[in-house]
């Protein structure tokens, strides 16, 4: 299956298992519709894709939100090249907003599915990998 299909498989199932809406509020959210292969849920580490809000640490990436445990940021999105995209931040804080860029690369894994390779443009090119975290029944 093509990454970008992969993708718009796990943004479904991320929303299916946050309980985001049901089929008639997908089928009106303009943003469903330009579902890209980043998008889904992601760890350091699949133990951190908890089923339940006490262990979920994962972060959620969809076509143009950045969700963590402890961040929610719109996300403006170009393309760079064959499954690789920048991305501006918007980081709302309590007293300051905080704008960030960053690079999101896909690439297969080994047995462990599909990797990406988050890069903190603004932080010295900081890299981070995750695993898209499994799916429902996964």
């Amino acid at each position: 299956m093509e990454l970008r299909h992969y993708g718009w498989v796990a943004l479904c199932a991320a929303l299916g298992l946050a309980g985001c809406g049901n089929e008639a509020q997908a089928q009106d959210d303009p943003s469903l519709e330009d579902a890209v292969a980043y998008a889904g849920r992601w760890a350091p580490d699949p133990a951190l894709c908890g089923r339940d809000d006490e262990e979920d640490r994962a972060m959620t990436i969809g076509p143009s939100r950045f969700e963590g445990t402890e961040v929610s940021c719109e996300m403006e999105v170009t393309e760079e090249g064959s499954n690789v995209w920048e991305a501006q931040l918007d980081c709302p804080g309590d007293d300051i907003a905080n704008d960030e860029r960053i690079r999101m690369s896909l690439e297969e894994g080994d047995e462990d599915g599909e990797v990406m390779t988050l890069t903190y443009l603004d932080r010295e090119d900081h890299e981070v990998t995750l695993m898209r975290c499994p799916g429902p029944g996964e």
